[in-house]
């Protein structure tokens, strides 16, 4: 497999011999390009040039030169995933799709995904909490259409389930409220059997539940006195949960 870092990790390419070089690259800084008996064997991150103390007249062994890959992969997988986490926070699933995406192996990606864990840079349990008020709050979308959410980006049950119980009912209604009062709000006032339906098709679609979607288009009607109680019966069970 050819590395990740620009390296062939085929023990082919690998071969004992004396640090002659040690060149720092021009465009990433904090990366050494290391040579060999005067030719360019593989390059390194900084930290890894520390922590291995290869510095000029080392030499370096087939064993050496395996443990120095080993090390400088999954140095960069860390840093890699570093700067994804930088752009939006992730779930583990999520950064174990995008490692693999740029080569990485799977044992390279588990100890990543662990190292990022015990550093408190992923916690699916905290991810998902985050996302789920996000997307509640600001999004104003439902709880089933979170959960979908939640299930694609790769979370287990039991974080789904604990995210969604801090969902508030009460914020869910009122922003499922608001959503239809300002979308169909003149349209309720012109014909409200017609807005109904096409309100309740909205919040569906965003995720709400039908006893929920139900009891809004029940406030609205009664705020507009333009319908009554047996023709929005009829009409609820139109709809089927999201």
């Amino acid at each position: 497999m050819f590395g990740v870092f620009g390296l062939d990790n085929d023990t082919e390419t690998m071969h004992s011999g004396t640090i002659t070089k040690i060149e720092r690259q021009k465009r990433i800084k904090d990366r050494y390009n290391l040579f060999i008996d005067e030719q360019f064997a593989f390059s390194v991150h900084e930290d890894i040039l520390i922590k291995h103390r290869l510095v000029k007249g080392t030499v370096i062994s087939i064993d050496d030169f395996k443990v120095i890959i080993h090390a400088q992969e999954k140095q960069q997988a860390y840093l890699d995933a570093i700067r994804l986490l930088a752009v939006r926070l992730r779930s583990e699933h999520e950064l174990k799709v995008r490692l693999k995406q740029k080569g990485y192996e799977p044992n390279i990606s588990a100890i990543t995904i662990e190292r990022l864990r015990q550093e408190k840079y992923v916690d699916d349990m905290l991810f998902a909490e985050q996302l789920t008020m996000q997307r509640i709050r600001s999004q104003k979308k439902g709880r089933h259409w979170v959960k979908q959410e939640l299930q694609h980006k790769g979370l287990q049950s039991q974080h789904i389930v604990h995210a969604l119980e801090k969902v508030d009912e009460e914020t869910e209604y009122r922003h499922a409220f608001d959503l239809v009062f300002k979308r169909y709000r003149t349209e309720f006032a012109e014909d409200s059997v017609k807005a109904r339906r096409k309100a309740m098709g909205f919040l569906m679609r965003r995720g709400y539940s039908s006893s929920l979607v139900s009891r809004v288009m029940r406030d609205l009607v009664q705020a507009y006195g333009a319908a009554n109680e047996d023709e929005l019966d009829n009409n609820e069970g139109e709809f089927e949960e999201y």
